[in-house]
């Protein structure tokens, strides 16, 4: 079991999401103020095809369902033992 929730992706090794060539994706600079705050978040890249010219905005990051599974485990997790800690704090401190 994974216990990732966020998995990092490869943009430079896909896919043009225009052309559909795959490795022609390179990270490109900030143009503008929308893209200097799109990179500052550091969510996302932006990107350029050196075949077609499209340029645009790739996520860094991914989710896919055992994502969510492992985000649901974990908050399981932490409000069963924050549980279990009060339970012996009160029987051992309580009033």
């Amino acid at each position: 079991m994974q216990l990732r929730i966020f998995f990092k992706t490869y943009p430079e090794t896909s896919r043009c999401p225009s052309c559909g060539k795959i490795g022609t994706i390179r990270r490109s600079r900030a143009k503008n103020l929308f893209e200097s705050s799109i990179k500052f978040t550091r969510v996302a890249n932006l990107f350029k095809c050196r075949e077609c010219g499209w340029r645009g905005i790739l996520k860094k990051y991914m989710v896919n369902k055992y994502s969510f599974i492992t985000l649901a485990f974990y908050i399981i997790l932490t409000v069963s033992v924050a549980y279990v800690i009060r339970q012996v704090l009160l029987k051992n401190f309580g009033s």
